[in-house]
């Protein structure tokens, strides 16, 4: 029983780091996602900039046209102008050009507009694709070495899994069984509670046990578990003796 306890000792050495290795990387996914979503917020900041400037310059190119139209309908009715008889023609066509010259002006003045906030957004853009350019510089080599840790845990819990095999097939299936039960239900690996003279205690719900216990515990002739957390006993010398 002895070695078999040894045996359980040494499985539970390695799920604890397995569940270690499993812990970790259960973080790295958050934790990805934040330093993505800041480099993504900074990258929508610059696009959002970038497509207001856009919209400016298309409602410019708009304006453009409109102000080309109307002087292109400007010219035509001061060719006209000349050609007329009556004042009544002569004040319509007067009326026409009054409205062109002010479709010119007005448009002249939105184009200043345009262009002070076409300059602005493009001031924002470069300062905005600055800082995404930093915030990439800072953020995306952290995400490359986490990508790179979680590679390297499953290889590394690959490995564990191979050498918990090994060990597996040196424990009874009844004793096995038992310490997979108790597995299931507890997140960070630890099945066992080690026992010493030192502390009288369990070691995971640190229960005092009995000095009969203690004893029985120590012949480790059969499997015992603590009746008030459910791990298993495994009898540990005191670290003075074994020196």
């Amino acid at each position: 029983m002895i070695s078999e306890l040894e045996a359980l000792v040494k499985l539970q050495e390695i799920d604890i780091r397995i569940s270690d290795f499993v812990n970790s990387k259960e973080k790295f996914p958050e934790t990805i996602a934040t330093l993505e979503a800041i480099v993504k917020k900074s990258n929508d900041a610059a696009e959002a900039f970038a497509k207001k400037r856009n919209a400016i310059l298309n409602n410019k190119k708009t304006e453009e046209n409109k102000i080309s139209e109307a002087k292109a309908h400007l010219d035509k009715s001061e060719d006209i102008l000349n050609t007329i008889k009556t004042n009544r023609e002569y004040d319509a066509i007067h009326t026409q050009i009054e409205n062109f010259k002010h479709i010119v002006s007005e448009g002249d003045a939105k184009l200043k507009v345009f262009d002070s906030e076409s300059e602005k957004l493009q001031e924002s853009i470069d300062a905005a694709a600055s800082e995404l350019e930093k915030i990439k510089t800072e953020n995306e080599p952290q995400i490359a070495e986490i990508k790179g840790k979680m590679a390297t845990i499953n290889a590394s819990v690959e490995q564990e899994t191979a050498e918990r095999n090994k060990i597996v097939g040196q424990i009874p299936k009844q004793l096995l069984r038992t310490y997979e039960h108790i597995l299931k239900r507890r997140k960070n690996g630890k099945v066992l509670s080690f026992v010493n003279n030192e502390t009288k205690t369990c070691s995971v719900c640190h229960k005092i046990l009995e000095a009969q216990l203690i004893n029985e515990i120590r012949k480790a002739n059969s499997v015992i578990i603590c009746q008030n957390c459910g791990s298993i006993f495994i009898w540990e010398e005191n670290k003075e003796a074994q020196v």
